[in-house]
């Protein structure tokens, strides 16, 4: 019975025959194959049965379940010469990819768009085996038609059977000489991996003769797919140009969605494209490094910049740093913003829900409050995402004496934050640059720009070092020349000396290449736009908004014979004044060489008295004898006039009056004065013709005022507005308004002139919204440069500016208070009025400080004039038009200018036909190859803005995969790595191969080490610059011993749970940051050395002195958190493949 079972359950299966039978020609006996016709992937693969069948001059294949691409990657193993096979080699049958298999049948789908979709639904190079990118040497095989599919077609199957099957799920391998069936579906799993069954039935003519008429009746039931094979494969490595590719990056890379802006709601009214450009690339620099410093010309609408951000920021950060499994009042909302009083209600003006504002003014309480206020700045940005600055340089911490307002960045946690401002930081230069930095974003910053900065740190040391030793070596010299000395010959010294500034010279020690150098360390931090990017028009628009063009006229006083004479003799009298006493002052600077000044007591009260001369010759009659305000003056309660004779009496030698004498300053009787010299300098100031000299300037602005209707006039010093808006009362037209904006009571004056109190009343009369506006009254409008700072006064088309100042900071924003896209002026007008021939001291420090912000914006440096003549109030404000009017430097350390540079390489039209035309679909890469100096892989990924599929919002980067040796080298750097492809785009773009497309036989030689290249990378590649440092040290606490990052430790786990980890962990060092800033200021002020930039291992050891059971609180908490992201990564794929949308093949030229 047994037997007879057995042999029915087999004749059901083989159709066996006698022993005695007759073998057929052309097959061998079933017995005599023995285990060569059957496979289970156990003891042999299946693959070897289907290679044979494959390798055949034709096949039919019927399988259910198919991996299109792992079949295509078969069919190119089994059968090399797959481009000499004639058409109809290769037949394939499917009843659905194994990948869509979940969906077949869904939504009313047929089997054929089931697929379809399951491929350009997907992303980037989403597939499920690197290898199946070879399949794209498919494509030329199936266009000829040597390979062809059908897909199952139910209604087709119905027509012949007369039903509706469910699906095709038979496994049929058919050839001439083999026929092949089982349960493996033709796909990589089913060749290789799983356990399945299939057995090699050619022995048996009758099983193999109704499998092969089975294959065909099924390859008729299906429908051609070949179209689509073919459009999946082409968009799997579209083979373009590097134009079109570069276009596509460069679209890519600047079209990311969360950071664009264009509606109403967060500022009152649309952006003009270039404050949208600036948002972005903040919100892309801020998201890449926690910080950004937002530098745009005066004028050019930096609060409704600041309100955009102030929108963007909070969405980016909720969307990247998660907060999922937090209580409501633990996670971070909204932006806080510090902004000055006097700009305050500009700010408040139709800006959004989430934005908190608290004024400059604010953080300058007295020391009792300052606990308690310090408290409340905390408590809101703790509970903030984000924090803007406006004017940050007004909040700029000095080397060697921190301001009040400063102190909140020192004492404050870390944020992401956005600084804005038109100067960056001020007449700080760079030094303020270094410190805002270090003091709000040094949590944040990677060893490796800790690292480069503190080299130039240690140049600026060595240098100090040099200057010392030259200093002594000139000592020596000059000693020896006065007595001689035989152990120190001349020619040794002099060798000496030279071989010192040589190597000033050869280490690359000069002052202007340090700072430079250091500059450019910190560019990846700066967003930046110049005026000339906004443009110039005489032409004014209500939407689309330019600078007006700018006239510079000089109104230098034309003096006579006699007021030139007693002028240049006031100069040398006063110069002549001189206590005796050598005061050492140092300009200390931690990223330049500190500047050591040797000068006599009395030189700032000479220096003060010229500064007034050169405004006002009646102000400084009045300041030779006013008393002042001890409260408001720390000069105390004497005059210029009173210090400078304090000066000359307690001088410790006799001073002579200097030759040259006038008639005018000669004593009337007996001289027995104890300060002749001042005395002389009185009477000079007293002579009528000088007086005409401020006369002749109001009838100057009277004639202004006449002609622009509504004028500005700035000076340094109240007093000076208060005398020529007298003069000008007297000059100007009856219903003429004067204005003095002045914090406190006038000082003297006539009845017709107006005093505000503040910039923000100024704005009420000559702002374009103003609401005491009048465009047909004539106005003038006198404010000190300090007062005007900040406010919106573009009604007025003309501004004066009365003496020179060196405060260039305050300069340039007095010069923008109607230099302004929004000014209703086809042309505005500067008038300088100064005295010709006073060069001072502080002329100087105001050409360098207007050095200083050239080598911070990489502006106009190197053409600044090395030689001081004369610098007049119309040299400086020529200087600073002139800087502030060059075109825009990129710089190679930014990423978003090299993306700048890489677009204007590239076509417009081709760019433009890019963004409108952007690919619906996100399936595949864009191929193309470009020529460099050394061979890499750069990989543009798309960002992921989210859907209602899926929430994941990540933005677009690069990656570069650079060959060193047999070692590939990930590179993560978005500014090195977008100037690398800006580099090899540029060196193809001049070998004129920009245009040349790949072929299918450079894909193939591509491939091999692309699929080498996308093994590794993971989401750990693509972290944030602002993580690495925090994920350093954080593996490191949790007991790594691994010099890797933290990568063995944390490598395998997703963006998000990096983000959270690195967000958490920055939270619990906060308070150990705070106390490592205040070290590196006490550090700072003690002045014994230049110390290093604070880096995360100095922040992570003050947090290591903390208590044990506070450092094992936080291990424990660490600890659990990073298990539970382990957990959130379990399953969760780390891959880059599904967002790699362009590949760049660098091959070396």
């Amino acid at each position: 019975m047994d037997e007879l079972l057995k042999d029915g359950f087999l004749s059901r299966i083989f159709s066996r025959r006698s022993s005695a039978s007759v073998r057929v020609e052309g097959q061998v006996n079933g017995s005599e194959r023995g285990s060569e016709n059957w496979a289970d992937n156990r003891h042999k693969t299946v693959r070897t049965l289907v290679h044979e069948v494959l390798s055949s001059p034709a096949c039919l294949i019927v399988t259910g379940y198919q991996d299109f691409l792992s079949a295509l990657t078969i069919i190119l193993e089994s059968v090399p010469d797959i481009a000499s096979r004639p058409p109809g080699s290769i037949r394939i049958v499917f009843g659905t990819n194994s990948d869509s298999s979940r969906t077949v049948g869904g939504a009313g789908r047929s089997v054929s768009d089931e697929a379809r979709s399951h491929f350009l639904g997907a992303r980037g190079l989403a597939v499920s085996d690197l290898a199946d990118l070879r399949a794209i040497l498919a494509l030329e095989a199936i266009e000829r038609g040597a390979i062809s599919f059908r897909a199952f077609d139910a209604n087709k199957a119905a027509e012949t059977l007369g039903k509706r099957p469910t699906m095709l799920h038979a496994k049929l391998y058919v050839s001439k000489e083999r026929v092949l069936s089982g349960s493996a579906n033709f796909s990589n799993a089913g060749m290789r991996s799983n356990l399945e069954f299939i057995d090699d039935v050619s022995d048996y003519p009758d099983l193999a003769k109704a499998r092969r008429e089975s294959a065909e009746a099924f390859w008729k039931m299906g429908e051609d797919w070949t179209e689509t094979a073919l459009e999946i494969l082409r968009g799997l490595i579209r083979l373009v140009s590097a134009e079109e590719a570069a276009a596509r990056s460069y679209v890519e890379m600047t079209g990311f969605i969360p950071w664009m802006v264009g509606g109403l709601t967060s500022a009152g009214r649309p952006p003009q494209p270039f404050q949208a450009e600036l948002v972005y690339e903040a919100a892309g620099t801020i998201y890449e490094h926690g910080f950004a410093f937002v530098e745009a010309p005066t004028g050019a609408g930096k609060t409704d910049i600041g309100k955009h951000l102030a929108v963007v920021l909070p969405v980016t950060h909720g969307e990247t740093v998660l907060s999922t499994g937090e209580r409501a009042d633990q996670r971070r909302l909204g932006t806080l913003a510090l902004v000055p009083a006097s700009v305050h209600g500009n700010w408040e003006k139709n800006s959004s829900s989430n934005l908190s504002l608290i004024k400059h003014s604010h953080l300058s309480k007295k020391a009792r409050e300052e606990e308690a206020e310090m408290n409340e700045i905390n408590r809101k940005i703790q509970s903030s995402a984000s924090m803007i600055v406006d004017e940050s340089h007004r909040m700029s911490s000095r080397y060697l004496a921190p301001s009040a307002r400063s102190i909140v960045f020192e004492q404050s946690p870390a944020i992401w934050t956005a600084c804005l401002s038109a100067t960056l930081m001020g007449n700080q230069g760079l030094d303020g640059l270094l410190a805002f930095h270090e003091k709000r974003s040094s949590i944040y910053v990677p060893p490796q720009i800790t690292s480069r900065i503190n080299e130039h740190m240690a140049k600026v040391r060595r240098r100090s070092e040099l200057i010392r030793n030259l200093q002594e070596l000139e000592d020596r010299m000059a000693a020896r020349q006065v007595q001689g000395d035989l152990f120190e010959r001349p020619e040794v010294l002099a060798e000496e000396l030279r071989r010192t500034k040589s190597l000033i010279v050869e280490g690359g020690l000069e002052p202007r290449q340090i700072q430079s150098d250091l500059a450019a360390s910190l560019a990846p931090y700066v967003v930046r736009r110049q005026r000339d990017c906004i443009g110039e028009s005489p032409n004014r628009s209500k939407s689309h908004f330019t600078y007006p063009p700018i006239r510079l006229e000089r109104l230098d006083a034309d003096l006579t014979e006699q007021q030139a004479r007693v002028i240049a003799r006031i100069k040398d009298l006063a110069e002549a004044i001189t206590t005796g006493t050598t005061l050492v002052s140092a300009d200390p600077k931690r990223a330049g060489q500190a500047e050591i000044r040797f000068h006599d007591k009395s030189r700032i009260h000479i220096r003060n008295f010229l500064a007034v001369l050169r405004s006002s010759i009646s102000f400084a009659r009045i300041e030779w004898t006013q008393e002042r305000d001890s409260e408001t003056d720390q000069r105390g309660r004497a005059s210029i006039g009173e210090s400078l004779r304090r000066a000359e009496r307690q001088s410790r030698r006799a001073l002579q009056v200097p030759p040259g004498e006038l008639p005018e300053e000669r004593p009337s009787g007996d001289d027995d004065s104890k300060t002749p010299i001042c005395d002389r300098i009185r009477r000079l100031l007293d002579v009528p013709a000088l007086v005409e000299i401020d006369v002749q300037r109001a009838k100057q602005m009277a004639d202004i005022l006449n002609r622009h209707v509504q004028v500005i006039f700035l000076a340094e010093r109240i007093g000076v507005l208060e005398v020529y808006a007298n003069l000008l009362v007297r000059n100007a037209r009856k219903d003429a308004e004067i204005f003095v904006v002045a914090p406190g009571v006038p000082t003297f004056g006539q009845s017709k002139i107006k005093h505000l109190r503040s910039g923000s009343d100024a704005q009420d009369y000559l702002a374009i919204d103003g609401k005491k506006a009048d465009p047909l009254k004539q106005r003038a409008m006198f404010l000190t440069f300090q007062m005007a700072e900040g406010i919106n006064l573009q009604r007025a088309s003309a501004l004066g500016i009365i003496g020179v100042t060196s405060d260039i900071k305050a300069m340039i924003q007095g010069l923008g208070r109607i230099d302004r896209i929004d000014s209703p002026h086809s042309k505005i007008h500067y008038f300088t009025f100064d005295l010709p021939g006073l060069v001072l001291s502080s002329d100087k420090k105001a050409r360098e400080r207007v050095e200083s912000l050239a080598l911070l914006s990489g502006v106009g440096a190197k053409d600044l004039p090395s030689a001081l003549v004369e610098f007049a109030a119309g040299d400086v404000t020529e200087l600073i038009v002139r800087q502030i009017r060059k075109p825009r430097e990129l710089r190679p350390n930014n990423k978003f200018d090299m993306l700048t540079r890489l677009g204007r390489r590239l076509n417009a039209s081709l760019v433009e036909d890019m963004r409108s035309n952007r690919p619906r679909g996100l399936w595949g890469a864009d191929l193309c190859l470009l020529k460099g100096k050394e061979p890499s892989t750069i990989l543009v990924l798309n960002g992921e803005a989210g859907s209602l599929r899926d929430g994941c919002v990540l933005p677009p980067r690069l990656v570069a995969v650079r060959e060193s040796g047999s070692e590939l080298i990930v590179t993560g750097d978005q500014s090195e790595t977008a100037r690398l492809l800006d580099d090899a785009y540029a060196l193809t773009e001049a070998q004129g191969r920009h245009h040349v497309r790949p072929t299918l036989q450079d894909v193939q030689d591509t491939l091999s080490r692309l699929l080498e290249t996308f093994g590794g990378l993971t989401h750990w590649d693509i972290r944030p610059a602002r993580t690495v440092s925090l994920l350093s040290s954080l593996s490191k606490f949790l007991g790594s011993d691994k010099s890797d990052d933290g990568h063995d430790l944390l490598g395998s786990l997703t963006l998000p749970c990096l983000e959270k980890l690195a967000e958490t962990w920055a939270a619990i060092l906060d308070p150990s940051w705070i106390r490592a800033k205040q070290q590196i200021s006490s550090r700072s002020k003690s002045g014994i050395e230049i110390p290093d930039y604070l880096g995360i291992e100095a922040i992570t050891r003050v947090f290591l002195d903390e208590p044990e059971a506070y450092i094992q609180s936080a291990h424990d908490a660490m600890q659990e958190l990073l298990d539970g992201c382990r957990a959130a990564s379990d399953g969760q794929t780390i891959s880059l493949l599904d967002r790699v949308g362009v590949i760049f093949s660098v091959q070396r030229s």
